[in-house]
């Protein structure tokens, strides 16, 4: 994965450009988040196929994390360019559950391989999983159990304060014969957990500044405010769809609609 880690750092800069040239009102912000969790998605895409023609064995923990983060990249990229399919909270929630149970099982082989070498190291690393678990588990739930959505992700913020304090005041730990901080054996684990963590804390830091009026919310001038407030219940859980639609699906194409009548008659 090191190979992949320079684009990861041209993303993870992307990401906060993008965020605050979003926050300060310039429409291409968001375009710039956008293309920046689409090219996410074709790196973890890249990943997936390069894992499956490897000619050792295929790691079926890393296929179905690369195959879950490779689905909800995309699905993130397309809503910023508010683009949907049919059953697209389906396929983001079957992701989010392949990508839960890949993370499970990590946590579970951790365990297991350190608890024996360093009980100290292998409690930090579960509770790094842990916190990446209740991320994911907050980011799937949200369209279908909202109401565990922020808790979730409250404990996942906890999980992974643990570890970096903890982290911090054991900083060598022996293991087999080497003396490694818990920081060290993250950073050469051939997973995405690091990349993921990074992402969840941006995320985590922006909501909690907005929330607080710190920082501003990122701006769109390509729809009417009240369609962001309609995507927002939709994406919250707060709204169920009828007939198979949203409010904010139905109020988009009555703009569209209203959007073509004016120009048609101005060109007239």
């Amino acid at each position: 994965m090191s190979r992949y880690n320079p684009y990861y750092y041209l993303l993870f800069v992307l990401l906060i450009f993008g965020a605050f040239a979003s926050m300060a009102q310039n429409d291409y912000g968001i375009k710039i988040l956008g293309g920046a969790a689409f090219v996410f998605g074709l790196l973890f895409l890249i990943q997936l196929i390069g894992e499956l023609r490897s000619k050792r064995n295929t790691d079926v923990v890393t296929v179905a994390e690369l195959f879950g983060l490779t689905v909800i990249a995309i699905i993130l990229s397309l809503r910023v360019f508010y683009i949907r399919f049919p059953l697209v909270e389906a396929v983001f929630g079957l992701a989010g559950l392949i990508l839960l149970a890949a993370y499970s099982l990590k946590l579970f082989q951790t365990w297991r391989n350190l608890k024996t070498k360093s009980r100290t190291l292998a409690i930090l690393l579960v509770l790094f999983h842990g916190s990446i678990l209740c991320y994911v588990a907050s980011m799937t739930f949200v369209p279908f159990l909202p109401v565990l959505a922020e808790p979730l992700g409250g404990a996942g913020l906890l999980l992974l304060l643990l570890f970096i304090v903890i982290g911090w005041l054991r900083r060598e730990m022996l293991v087999e014969g080497e003396k490694l901080s818990a920081f060290t054996f993250v950073s050469r684990v051939r997973d995405r957990s690091i990349v993921l963590a990074s992402l969840f804390v941006l995320f985590t830091a922006y909501m909690g500044l907005t929330k607080i009026n710190f920082i501003p919310k990122m701006y769109s001038d390509e729809f009417p405010q009240k369609y962001f407030e309609l995507v927002e219940q939709a994406e919250s859980g707060r709204e169920k769809p009828v007939d198979g639609k949203y409010k904010h699906e139905e109020f988009k194409e009555m703009y569209d609609k209203f959007i073509e009548r004016h120009v048609s008659s101005d060109k007239k």
